[in-house]
């Protein structure tokens, strides 16, 4: 057995990402690791999770060496060089631990666009007000996606009988299985549309700000290759 060492967890005690989707889904219930790559992709974990094919395999073979994951070679008729996965006892415990913290105590994601916020001043205003629109404009198309994909998910019982055809997540409304945990994909859906309405409303204020007060964010001077700012 191979015991965690501190390059396996962030500062916060986390497992890497991939690591702990990977877990959460064979929690789930999923086996092999070809079917944890179809929830992978239908239910859009890699919108959240930088993972690849590759990595899952990966994610399979640490899990099982630090005893999170017990890996039983399929039955020969099956499919005789595939393994099945299951939680150890270990791995129930762990997994439990991680995703009370995920709620309770989540790492601050790091942003790019941070970054380039704090050297905004190397641009022109206009540079910088058309970027800053360009990103108003995809946050109009998320709030459209997302916006969709909640009401769809709050009436799905009408869509259902009126146009079984349309699209839930992934799924056209009429697969959607009648177990389905709807909640928990209401909030997955409605988490990320509230927050990208907040971003909007503040990115509003933002450019209004730049536009009535440029002397505050001390742009590039216009004419290029000048490199002296106002």
């Amino acid at each position: 057995m191979t015991k965690p060492t501190l390059h396996d967890y962030d500062q916060e005690g986390f497992l890497p990402t991939t690591y702990l989707a990977v877990l959460t889904i064979i929690g789930g219930g999923a086996e092999y690791g070809y079917e944890i790559n179809k929830i992978l992709e239908e239910r859009n974990y890699r919108d959240w999770v930088d993972i690849k094919l590759s990595s899952v395999y990966k994610a399979l073979n640490e899990l099982e060496k630090r005893d999170l994951i017990r890996g039983k070679k399929a039955k020969k008729a099956l499919r005789p060089s595939k393994k099945t996965y299951t939680l150890t006892s270990k791995g129930k415990r762990h997994l439990r631990g991680q995703i009370i913290r995920c709620l309770s105590k989540p790492p601050a994601p790091k942003s790019l666009f941070d970054l380039g916020m704090s050297a905004i001043f190397l641009l022109t205003k206009e540079e910088a007000l058309d970027a800053l629109r360009s990103y108003m404009n995809e946050l109009d198309s998320r709030l459209s996606f997302l916006g969709a994909h909640v009401k769809a998910i709050e009436n799905l019982k009408f869509i259902r009988e009126s146009a079984p055809d349309r699209m839930v997540g992934d799924m056209k409304a009429s697969d959607v299985p009648d177990n389905a945990p709807l909640g928990i994909i209401l909030a997955l859906f409605k988490r990320p549309y509230v927050r990208v309405q907040c971003e909007r409303e503040w990115l509003g204020e933002l450019i209004d700000h730049i536009e009535r007060r440029e002397d505050m964010f001390q742009f590039k001077e216009k004419k290029r290759g000048d490199g002296r700012r106002k």
